[in-house]
């Protein structure tokens, strides 16, 4: 009742309490609930390593198909193998590979890489090199 001049103090509460809900509501508390993130460097990378292997026997398959396993690029040369042993080498890599989702490529007479799935592979003329060799192990 205002407008006639005559003024409520219960009106002035309501006026109070409207007010200080209005302002509640301009100005929610928000609660984060996610941790904090930490900063990293993005010019560090993390160091891949690489290994050559020159196995003397089938016996050291084991030691490099562990490598890979870890995550490791095996470079293995199996030129000096007869070729029985290269054979079987070469067909137990590719097994442990595959069952990792990683790649096999021939780089060489007797040298194959074998890379777990965290490392691409690439080459020029890699591709050709494998048509032509009908037989992955020939020299």
């Amino acid at each position: 009742m205002y407008f006639l001049g005559i003024e409520d103090e219960n009106d002035e509460n309501d006026e109070n309490e409207l007010t200080e809900d209005h302002e509640a509501m301009r100005y929610p508390e928000y609660i984060n609930h996610r941790p904090k993130s930490k900063v990293i460097n993005i010019h560090q990378t993390t160091k891949n390593k690489m290994l050559i292997f020159k196995p003397n026997s089938f016996d050291d398959v084991s030691k490099i198909s562990e490598e890979v396993k870890n995550r490791r690029v095996a470079i293995v040369n199996m030129e000096s193998l007869n070729k029985e042993n290269a054979q079987r080498i070469l067909d137990f890599m590719s097994g442990s590979v595959y069952a990792l989702n990683g790649t096999v490529k021939k780089v060489g007479a007797g040298i194959f890489v074998f890379a777990p799935d965290n490392v691409d592979i690439s080459g020029i003329n890699m591709e050709e090199g494998l048509k032509e060799d009908s037989n992955l192990l020939s020299r």
